[in-house]
């Protein structure tokens, strides 16, 4: 009887401190509170920033998170959100809440009550929300332009000792999209912009731009009996992405490359209702997430099928010459060019009435020059410059700079623009024309202005408008050129300017410019410059230039270095960002050298990769420097995706197998021009031999894209150079 009582008393010590020990391990691994406070009339902006928080909180932290309107009194972890305006617990710390304009944000650590709290709050609904993705970002998340990498080490939860005001040296941050072309936006469905401006949103981009066209199913109208008929994507070319197609397997099936919000549409009217549908989509979403929405389109371009209503109008210049354009019969006093115009312009303000901004684009080749002595004068006389400088000055300016629309072409865009600002003087002096529902008015930015008008800008614009400068088609170029920056009145006239991150003439091949948007960013701070609006295609490169544009727009002296460092190390690892910047370093090389040779390379139009087997020049050598610098590149990001063993590999892999698709490419494009060499020459055997290795080249380079792609501008390239490159090259192999 002892010894079994005994044995049953040392048994129930041991199960008693095994207990013990499971309370104190479930007491150690349970997840930590966190008390978020808001108004009790908290705007929906603000409602949604504690839901974002709460979101990220129990992310990181595994924690058990409160959003709540009273500050409970045994809070461990606290946190008030808002402003004084919509949350009284904030109102009531007095001076700990800083100064700050609409867009500065704070995350500070103040005493509230007995206890401590952390304040996460702007001056504006929209600025606490950039104060919740801020803090996110003090935690190691990084918003990359696909979504949000969360950081390999667990940061501590520690809301303590925090103290971070800012406020942006560049007010307007604005992304375009739509664009034309199917490697770029002009693709993406509703889901796929909407997961776009989401991350904008965390980037803390503040407008989006959405670029149009007037082929485009974007809108729909009739002037004088004649109706738009014209509604198509990318210029109506046809991807057929079924059969033999390299990369297949990055369609899912699909016999066609289409935008999937257009998918089934076969008649005009069907693809109007697909594209207002996806238009006003974007412009809910944005301002849900408290952006402000433009809309960008060329007004003195209309559909070729409204020619007979302007007798004497032109074919304008471009892709598939898809419009029409005022001519030599129309002066900017002509009644039924205005008529058109303000038909068109209200078309799209009737069909998108919740549009905040309109930007009116010059046509890129503004051939209206035949009024522009007469346009001059007006314009001169009323603003009062007629001694400051004359035509023949400017023409000479835009004749002999070092931009791509120099020489002739440089004249015939400055006349173009003398009339086309003169007539718009004439047609915005309608104040009913951008009227809005609600006794709003859309803000008026012209776009597209030629620089040798700059030093005369608050002389020609009309009464109001703003601007948004295009200086020339890359970065690069317009660093190079950015003393003409300085001319731009931008302390009286709000102005922006075009950053291109990716232009299309480089085309489907990656590309950075990070040295150059630093040194034009550095500009537009320096002189007083409102923001900048973006410029690309093909997203899959922009993850570093989007991070440096949103940190450098409230951060003074931040270099892409830095950038990059702060950007990559949370999220893949220590040791990744050396080999990074390596790579980034690589491909601005390459994006800079073909930039040089031939900025329309890879220009993604029908000959883009068979008008090289139309020529049998020598091979020239940098093309041999950029499919090394690219196959460099690669080798590098293998070696960050090796290293970062607990970050988000698939990161870096996206950006490997892309740069492979570079290397590749460029190889298929050597081979092409060796084929056509081969054949000029007579040699049979060798140009078989190179078509064979081009055939090759090009089916690598799809198919590692195809492994990775995770946008339809992937998707897009894939079918573009399927069409242009990969059947062609097959067709002229079996035919000989």
């Amino acid at each position: 009887m002892t010894g079994t009582t005994r044995s049953g008393h040392i048994v129930c010590r041991i199960l008693a401190g095994l207990c013990a020990l499971l309370l104190l391990e479930g007491h150690a691994l349970a997840a930590p509170r966190i008390d978020v406070v808001i108004g009790d009339d908290a705007p929906a902006l603000e409602r949604f920033a504690a839901d974002e928080l709460a979101g990220q909180l129990k992310r990181l932290f595994d924690a058990d998170v409160n959003v709540t309107d009273d500050a409970p009194a045994d809070a461990s972890h606290l946190i008030l959100l808002g402003g004084p305006n919509t949350n009284q617990a904030i109102k009531a710390l007095g001076s700990a809440w800083p100064k700050l304009s609409d867009q500065g944000h704070v995350l500070r650590t103040v005493k509230f009550k007995k206890d401590k709290a952390l304040v996460v709050g702007g001056g504006s609904p929209v600025a606490t929300l950039w104060a919740v993705y801020e803090l996110g970002h003090k935690f190691g998340i990084r918003y990359a332009l696909f979504g949000d990498m969360f950081p390999v080490v667990t940061p501590k939860l520690n809301l303590d000792g925090i103290d971070v005001v800012l406020e942006p040296a560049l007010r307007v941050r604005t992304w375009r999209t739509i664009n034309d072309f199917p490697i770029g936006p002009e693709s993406w469905g509703l889901a796929e912009q909407e997961n776009l401006l989401r991350q904008l949103a965390k980037l803390k981009f503040n407008r989006i731009m959405l670029s149009v066209y007037p082929w485009q199913p974007f809108v729909d109208f009739e002037f004088k009996g004649i109706r738009k008929q014209t509604g198509i994507l990318w210029y109506g070319y046809h991807y057929p992405v079924d059969g033999d197609t390299a990369g297949r397997s990055a369609f899912r099936g699909a016999k066609v490359f289409d935008n999937p919000d257009f998918a089934g549409t076969n008649s005009y009217s069907e693809r109007v209702a697909a594209g207002t549908h996806l238009v006003r989509g974007i412009i809910a979403l944005a301002h849900k997430l408290g952006m402000s929405a433009g809309l960008s389109f060329s007004p003195l371009e209309f559909p070729r099928e409204f020619a007979p209503a302007l007798p004497g109008s032109k074919i304008m210049r471009g892709l598939a010459d898809l419009t029409i354009g005022p001519g030599a019969a129309q002066r900017t006093d002509d009644a039924t060019l205005m008529a058109l115009f303000k038909a068109q312009v209200r078309a799209y303000l009737t069909t998108y009435p919740e549009v905040d901004v309109v930007y009116l684009s010059l046509p890129e080749f503004p051939e209206w020059s035949e009024h522009a002595e007469d346009a001059w004068a007006k314009l001169a006389s009323r603003g009062g410059f007629a001694n400051a400088t004359s035509l023949e000055k400017l023409t000479n300016a835009a004749q002999n700079r070092r931009l791509i629309a120099s020489g002739e072409r440089g004249v015939v865009s400055l006349r173009g623009n003398v009339t086309a600002l003169e007539f718009f003087h004439r047609v915005l002096a309608d104040r009913e024309l951008l009227r809005l529902p609600g006794g709003r008015s859309a803000k008026v930015v012209i776009t597209d202005i030629d620089s040798a008008l700059f030093g005369v800008l608050d002389k020609v614009l009309p009464p109001g408008a703003q601007t948004l400068h295009f200086v020339d088609y890359t970065a690069r170029r317009v660093a190079e050129n950015r003393d003409l920056l300085k001319n731009v009145p931008a302390r009286s006239v709000p102005s922006s300017l075009i950053l291109t991150l990716a232009d299309d003439n480089v085309g489907v091949l990656p590309q950075m410019s990070l040295g150059a948007l630093a040194s034009l960013v550095k500009e537009l701070r320096a002189d007083g410059w409102e923001g900048f609006a973006t410029r690309y295609w093909i997203p899959g490169d922009l993850d570093f230039s989007a991070y440096y544009l949103s940190r450098a727009s409230f951060t003074p002296d931040l270099t892409p270095r830095q950038a990059c460092d702060d950007f990559v190390t949370p999220v893949l690892g220590d040791g990744t960002a050396m080999g990074t910047q390596k790579a980034i370093d690589l491909i601005e090389q390459a994006t800079a050298l073909i930039d040089e040779n031939d900025i329309g390379f890879s220009f993604p139009v029908p000959g883009v990769v068979m008008k090289h087997y139309a020529n049998h020049e020598a091979v020239p050598e940098w093309w041999a420097k950029v499919r090394d610098l690219y196959a460099a590149a690669t080798d590098e990001m293998y070696r960050v995706n090796t290293r970062s063993r607990d970050g988000d590999r698939g990161f870096s892999l996206y950006l490997a197998r892309r740069f492979e698709f570079g290397a590749e490419y460029m190889n298929c494009i050597e081979a092409v021009r060796r084929a056509a060499i081969a054949k000029a020459g007579g040699d049979r055997e060798m140009q078989l031999a190179q078509l064979e290795k081009a055939v090759e080249s090009i089916h690598t380079a799809l198919s590692a894209l195809a492994a990775v792609a995770r946008s339809n501008s992937d998707r897009g390239v894939i079918a573009v150079l399927n069409e242009y490159g990969y059947r062609p090259l097959k067709k002229e192999l079996e035919e000989q």
